[in-house]
């Protein structure tokens, strides 16, 4: 099962699902280089299918890219290299649909690349004073499982030991039934919380998509707003992200990348299956430069105070389940040797997306199977992976 779960590979786990003004100033959006007359943005012209920088860097990139593509007998893939700001490698190969070429301008569902963007908003909404992160999860739910013992903490950090809800076989009956369902976030709440935390909250950590979904309803309680409405406010036009959506519609803008599965016995088209399956867990649907602009945004903390973005970043979980003090979950996101990391696996699609503030690199793929290829493999991972060897050797995610 593909859906916005985790990948474990070696010793790294590689996930892969206010009412009034916020009190720190919205950010200035990242600028975009404009494209010069083949399309491709500036610092960059057009190579190997690719937009590449005029360096060594941007060829062995491009040697990967062409490689994996090829080996791996992808459909598509979309990908994209920052360094400072600046592209470095930019473009797509292959098809979205037969005889419609992949564009890096394309939408599509991000998975939990869309986890990092909502516990930011939580976050924002701890700063203005709406939550604080030691409150129990009985201060709003008082009838949920263990409600008494989990808090917001816990629920940002996976440690409330409440089951993740894709992996449960009665939503996956519901799921594959009736794909294109509209899912109540209380029948998915339920559903993972049934058999209460499988461990004491707070002594263990296991990665849950059910946490994510409690706090889109404390958020959406607490606030009176729809979690949509305070994404697409407070990151989204905060930060100029104008291809990004949080409608949870599967209405996705044009241009669109196409994904396609095998899981129900069939091969068939997913893009437009209902993403209420995970909301604020993976929802969240945008294009490469939309993600690249966020995950920048998250690295230098500017939507955030220096002390919240310090404790959003903070080793808390090191000591729990596989985590170091170099390799952990942070709230909403994996920290890997200096690389803010998440790889979606979803129905029809892989992503990989990443930056590492102190060397300024930010990189972003997603891939989608052909037919040919294997639907299990992580592909966007290997990408991702072997693009860190290259651009920091000292922080390379090979093993």
């Amino acid at each position: 099962m593909r859906l916005a779960g985790v990948l474990v590979l070696g010793a790294l786990l590689l996930v892969g699902c206010t009412a009034g003004p916020t009190p720190t100033p919205s950010p200035t959006p990242s600028a975009t280089p404009v494209p010069d007359a083949s399309g491709c943005p500036g610092g960059t012209s057009s190579r190997e299918d690719l937009c590449l920088a005029d360096t060594t860097i941007a060829d062995e990139l491009s040697g990967i890219l062409h490689s994996q593509f090829t080996d791996a007998q992808l459909n598509a893939v979309i990908a994209g290299v920052w360094h400072d700001g600046e592209p470095v490698l930019v473009g797509a190969l292959g098809e979205s649909m037969t005889g419609v070429p992949a564009t890096a301008d394309m939408h599509h569902l991000l998975g939990n690349l869309s986890t990092p963007m909502f516990t930011t908003v939580v976050l924002q909404q701890v700063e203005a004073g709406e939550l604080s992160l030691d409150d129990p999860l009985s201060t709003w739910f008082p009838d949920l499982p263990a409600a008494d013992q989990v808090t917001i903490d816990m629920l940002l950090h996976h440690t409330s030991g409440y089951p993740h809800y894709t992996e449960i076989q009665s939503f996956l009956d519901r799921l594959w039934a009736n794909p294109f369902q509209h899912w109540e976030i209380q029948d998915l709440v339920d559903i993972g919380v049934a058999g209460g935390p499988v461990f004491t909250p707070g002594t263990d950590w296991l990665f849950s998509d059910t946490n994510t979904l409690i706090l889109q309803q404390v958020i959406e309680k607490v606030t009176g707003r729809s979690a949509g409405e305070l994404l697409q406010e407070d990151i989204f036009d905060a930060l100029g992200m104008d291809d990004s959506t949080a409608a949870f519609d599967a209405n996705w803008p044009s241009p669109v990348l196409h994904g396609y599965s095998d899981e129900r016995g069939v091969w068939e088209d997913v893009t437009n299956w209902s993403p209420t399956w995970t909301y604020t867990a993976g929802g969240v649907g945008a294009d490469q430069e939309d993600v690249r602009v966020f995950l920048d945004a998250l690295g230098d903390g500017s939507l955030l105070s220096p002390e919240l973005h310090d404790q959003q970043f903070a080793p808390t979980t090191a000591g729990l389940g596989p985590w170091t003090d170099q390799q952990y979950w942070a709230m909403g996101f994996l920290q890997l040797d200096g690389w803010v990391f998440l790889n979606p696996g979803l129905s029809g699609y892989y992503g990989a997306g990443g930056t590492i503030p102190e060397e300024g690199w930010t990189m972003v793929v997603y891939t989608t199977p052909s037919q040919g290829g294997d639907q299990s493999a992580p592909t966007a991972t290997d990408i991702f992976r072997q693009f860190t060897a290259v651009v920091t050797p000292e922080h390379s995610l090979e093993q």
